[in-house]
Parts: structure tokens; C-alpha cells; sequence
């Protein structure tokens, strides 16, 4: 059964909570605000699913069926509706609209009525605007990856968008590749405590003295390379972070608050595990 010594050794990918048919797996948080797998082992009948679906414990044997000299291109969507409303420039909007023409399903994380994250899946077209954006914080895929594993096993084609070590997980937890799966990652620098972001978010209500109605991270309101947290509140304020001067994106770049498995993450460079990999491309106007 999983068992947690070492926090440096869980990613909370929430893999082996949904591999185990015993459901004796649930997930505790610390107090930094990660969860880790517990196991209740009353329930537990050692099968060891959950270890076989660790991408921990098996990043060497992933990374053997990725890619190990992808192409690499350079775009933006044509429509600047979508790219002002994107954090990049607009890749995954296209990828999932042509999925959602097809029929198809799209993943990714959303932010929930609280503003904690999770990860979200769909067939509806109306829902790109929830899936579209960079949230800058831990979601919990509880749940995910049987879903995707349901929706195939239907014939149902996916496009999968999560962190790189959950869609490590997503590769180990199907076992197979699936001809109507494609799977895509992004370029993270660290995935960041929700502990840290609600405390975050509770510091900005109580200094402007409104709820929270928006947020989006990268706003383009000021410029492209503002960096720019855009926030509303419920009484009309509007609180624009800029760069450095926003604490979060401060003790985000400076690496106060990630989950310690990032600190030598195992998903990082080349092969990469995902089908496309997504990334913000600045320097590109240099090429």
C-alpha cells in the first residue's frame, strides 16, 4: 500500500485515491495545506494498485514512453477576444474548441464557487471560459482520471490539460495509450499551497472590504507584460496586482509556498510524458 514517509516523495496527483476500488484511501492536509494519501488499513486489501499507479514512484518508466525530441512551434489564437482573455496566447482555447467541434470532452482545473481549484471535465463548449486560464494553484483532481478512463473505454474522444505530474499520473493510471486521448501539459514552475492562496485571498477581502467576484491571473488590462492580478470585489473595487508588487506572484517566484515535491520535480525537461506540451514563449519577437 502507498505509504507516505518523505513528503518530498507525493505530488498529490490524487491517482491512487481513484485507483483504489477498496476506497480505503482518503487525503489529509498538512499544515502547509497539501493533502497527502492516508490509508485506512481496516479497508485496505493490499492489491498495491495504488503504488502501480504512482508516478513517483514510476517517473523513470514514464518518461521512457515520452517524447524525447518534440517539435517545437510558436503561435497565438487569431481571435484577440480569446487571446485578452487568456494567460498566454490562447493555445489551449484552440486545441479545446476543435475537441469540443469533434464531440469530445476537455479537462482541466476550474476555480469552485470558494475560489479553491479542482480539476473539472466537459463536453460543453460553454464551459471553455470556467477551463480557460492558469490558476497558480494546487487543484484536486479527485476523481479525474476514472472519469477519463469511463469516457474512453465509451469511445469517447478527450483532451486532457492538467500539471505535468498529474498527466504523468493520467498515463500511469490508464496503463495503455488510447487512440481518442490527447494529453497535454504545460511548463510549471511549482505547484503552490491553497493554503497560502486562501490566506492570500482572505488578506485582499479584508482590504478592500468586499467579496471576491473575479479573478484573473495575468490581466492584460495594463499591457501584456504587466503580470497584472486582476481581482473584483462585490462593492466595485478592482485591485490590479502588478508584478513583484503582488505578495502572491512575489512568494510565488521566490518559492515560499510550493509543495515540497517540486523542489526536484520528477516531470521537468525532456522526453516530456504529454502528447503537446504548452508554454509561454517570451523572447520569441528575438528568434
Amino acid at each position: 500500500m502507498i505509504n507516505i514517509q518523505n513528503k518530498y516523495d507525493c505530488c498529490g496527483c490524487n491517482a491512487c485515491g481513484d485507483i483504489c476500488t477498496a476506497k480505503a484511501i482518503s487525503f489529509k492536509i498538512d499544515e502547509e495545506g497539501f493533502w497527502y494519501p492516508h490509508v485506512d488499513t481496516s479497508l485496505c486489501t493490499n492489491c498495491c494498485r495504488c503504488e502501480k499507479v504512482c508516478p513517483m514512484l514510476h517517473s523513470e518508466e514514464l518518461k521512457n514512453l515520452g517524447q524525447h525530441q518534440p517539435i517545437v512551434y510558436g503561435g497565438y489564437h487569431k481571435n484577440i477576444a480569446i487571446r485578452f482573455d487568456s494567460t498566454s496566447g490562447g493555445a489551449f482555447s484552440a486545441l479545446a474548441n476543435t475537441m469540443f467541434k469533434q464531440g469530445g470532452y476537455v479537462s482541466g482545473a476550474v476555480f469552485n464557487e470558494d475560489w479553491s481549484v479542482s480539476n473539472f471535465i466537459s463536453n460543453n463548449k460553454k464551459d471553455l471560459t470556467r477551463l480557460r486560464s492558469s490558476k497558480y494553484v494546487q487543484s484536486n483532481a479527485e476523481g479525474l482520471y476514472k472519469e477519463i478512463h469511463r469516457l474512453l473505454k465509451a469511445g469517447e474522444k478527450v483532451l486532457a490539460c492538467g500539471s505535468p505530474c498529474q498527466m504523468a499520473a493520467l498515463r500511469s493510471y490508464l496503463q495503455k495509450d488510447y487512440e481518442n486521448l490527447i494529453i497535454v501539459d504545460f511548463l510549471c514552475r511549482a505547484t503552490n499551497s491553497p493554503k497560502a492562496y486562501r490566506k492570500y485571498l482572505e488578506y485582499l477581502e479584508e482590504t478592500f472590504g468586499g467579496k471576491i467576484i473575479y479573478i484573473k491571473p495575468k490581466n492584460k488590462d495594463h499591457g501584456w507584460r504587466s503580470l497584472a492580478r486582476k481581482v473584483m470585489f462585490d462593492n466595485g473595487s478592482v485591485y490590479y496586482g502588478e508584478g513583484h508588487e503582488d505578495h502572491y506572484r512575489r512568494g510565488y517566484h521566490c518559492n515560499y509556498f510550493e509543495r515540497p515535491s517540486c523542489y526536484n520535480c520528477k516531470f521537468k525537461g525532456v522526453p516530456r510524458i504529454s502528447d503537446i506540451t504548452l508554454a509561454d514563449f517570451w523572447g520569441v519577437e528575438n528568434v
